[in-house]
């Protein structure tokens, strides 16, 4: 494995980032981008209450190994148990009801743009848990983005008439509360992420959300179409979802992780609307209309913003003081608690 590059992006801790890191970032974009195309492939013709059984219940199987070695599940259901179930309910049944039925009924271009407000929702948790302080140049990035999602939503009316109209914007919405769940669930698995392990905290979230998942799928059995018409492209679409999707690309993204905080990954996975869109159109032939581009203009604008460090802040950090200023305008003192933020120490403001 590489030796590691200094992270520019790194909030003053000085460590040393593992090249890997940032490999493992650019194949969950890649493969993060193709989430919504496959979706929408499956959702069509497979029932909603069977796909993410068959997406984490598989995928928790496959990575059962890396959870059973050494007693990592027992260590991890009794030293962080109720977090394992908050983050597998968040991650599973939550956000997987939202995002299937908002792809169902929102175009894959949609869906693309709006999973890119997820560092806002990480930023958004920060600041209510009191992780951070509101500041207002990035609250100015927030309603920027929220701004480009009311554009995008409300085109729907305007490009598809009333019937489609209304439809897609229903899948927006429903989006809207898949983002917020996901993201929540990107903050809540960090500590996980480094008491444990990148993929025994994966598998635990994956096999334990598929459980609480158990009582929809069985809710909505009545409702399932027949399964031996199901085409095999919808067949590849759940294949391309458990096995690629839902193994490799979060595999990828818990072990950058691992190396990087949970706003830094969550920015990188910016990139991937943007091939989502290329998806859509090429695939499913959705249109790129004026409100797309001024909407994806203005939340991932937003999201980039609100993203930015600080420049005071940065350019106090890039100009050290000289030793015998430090001991003079800096004193030795006790250390400061700091709180935890995406999973990493940092101080409290003052």
């Amino acid at each position: 494995m590489s030796e590691g590059i200094a992270s520019t992006a790194e909030s003053g801790s000085g460590r040393t980032i593992p090249l890997d890191a940032y490999v493992c970032l650019g194949l969950m974009v890649l493969i993060g981008s193709s989430t919504a195309t496959a979706a929408k492939f499956a959702v069509k013709e497979l029932p909603v209450g069977l796909l993410p059984i068959v997406r984490f219940g598989v995928a928790g199987l496959v990575l059962l190994p890396f959870l059973w070695r050494e007693g990592a599940w027992r260590r991890m259901l009794r030293e962080d148990g109720k977090r394992a179930i908050l983050t597998a309910a968040l991650c599973v049944p939550i956000n997987q009801t939202f995002f299937l039925n908002g792809t169902r009924l929102a175009p894959t271009t949609h869906v693309g743009l709006i999973y890119a407000l997820c560092p806002m929702v990480v930023l958004l948790l920060a600041w209510a848990l009191g992780q951070e302080r509101p500041v207002p140049r990035r609250l100015v990035g927030v309603l920027t983005s929220v701004s480009g999602v009311l554009v995008i939503g409300l085109s729907n009316l305007w490009y598809q008439g009333e019937a489609g109209g209304y439809e897609a914007l229903m899948g927006d919405l429903l989006l809207l509360a898949a983002v917020a769940s996901w993201g929540a669930y990107l903050t809540l698995s960090k500590p996980l992420i480094a008491r444990h392990g990148a993929l025994p905290a994966l598998a635990a979230t994956f096999l334990i959300g598929s459980l609480l998942d158990l009582p929809i799928a069985l809710a909505t059995l009545p409702d399932w179409p027949p399964l031996s018409e199901v085409s095999g492209t919808a067949w590849w679409g759940l294949v391309h979802l458990t096995l690629i999707v839902t193994v490799f690309g979060l595999a990828f993204q818990n072990k950058a992780l691992r190396s990087l905080d949970a706003s830094q990954v969550a920015t990188f996975g910016n990139i991937a609307p943007l091939l989502t869109i290329v998806w859509g159109a090429w695939l499913f032939h959705e249109p790129i209309t004026p409100a797309l581009i001024v909407g994806g203009v203005l939340t991932l604008g937003g999201i980039l913003w609100t993203s930015r460090p600080e420049p005071d802040r940065e350019a106090r950090r890039s100009r050290p003081l000289p030793a015998s200023l430090r001991k003079e305008l800096h004193p030795p003192r006790e250390a400061t608690p700091g709180v935890i933020l995406g999973g990493s120490p940092v101080p409290c403001e003052r």
